[in-house]
């Protein structure tokens, strides 16, 4: 197996996890929603933002794993780790570090690697 789709898989499957486990957690921010008394709009702005970030992460790690398999597919792989890094630098400047910052780039990284290597051996 090449090395680009086993750091494009890892990354896909880190991504994958993390996004199950976000989409799991949106009771616990109902939680939050309802003991912090955050009225509408708020509320609705905050549940849809929390399951869109999920969809995208959901997203993100099919696209690049179908990528991997894909001639020319290393190019679609650094979008997907553009993406995600500059999901961890939003993440980062308006949350401050905690572990979906560090997942972000770990992941940004995977994919940054997979795709630049694909790109270099297909060529």
């Amino acid at each position: 197996m090449k090395t680009w789709r086993w750091l494009t898989g890892i990354g896909s499957v880190i991504l994958f996890s993390t996004a199950i486990g976000h989409e799991v957690l949106v009771v616990q921010v109902q939680k939050m929603i309802v003991e912090n008394a955050i009225k509408a709009p708020m509320d609705a702005i905050l549940k849809a933002s929390w399951l869109a970030f999920g969809g995208e992460m959901v997203a993100l790690a099919v696209i690049s794993m179908v990528a991997s398999w894909m001639a020319g597919g290393g190019r679609i792989i650094l979008v997907c780790a553009a993406t995600m890094i500059v999901n961890a630098a939003m993440l980062f400047h308006f949350l401050g570090p905690f572990f979906g910052v560090y997942v972000s780039v770990v992941v940004g990284l995977l994919f940054l690697a997979g795709g630049w290597l694909q790109i270099k051996q297909r060529a």
